[in-house]
């Protein structure tokens, strides 16, 4: 799962010319992530090893990565 959201990355960084700064997952990926980060405890070392925010949703079936602008708690996907 690792290597797969750092495919994501890297090609919507080569179509888009910036950086996502959001990958969307299910609690599943997430979990399947984290079991390859085995010395990673805390959601924020996560985060930060991405580099990266992670959004989780039961209604996302395959990851998938955007550009995001945070504003007072609202998320304006861009």
């Amino acid at each position: 799962m690792l290597s797969f959201v750092i495919t994501l990355v890297n090609h919507y960084e080569e179509r888009h010319g910036t950086r996502p700064n959001v990958v969307y997952m299910s609690q599943s990926h997430y979990e399947y992530l984290r079991e390859e980060m085995p010395g990673v405890r805390a959601h924020d070392d996560v985060v930060a090893m991405l580099g990266i925010d992670i959004s989780l949703s039961s209604e996302t079936v395959c990851p998938h990565v955007a550009t995001a602008e945070f504003l007072e708690q609202r998320i304006l996907v861009s």
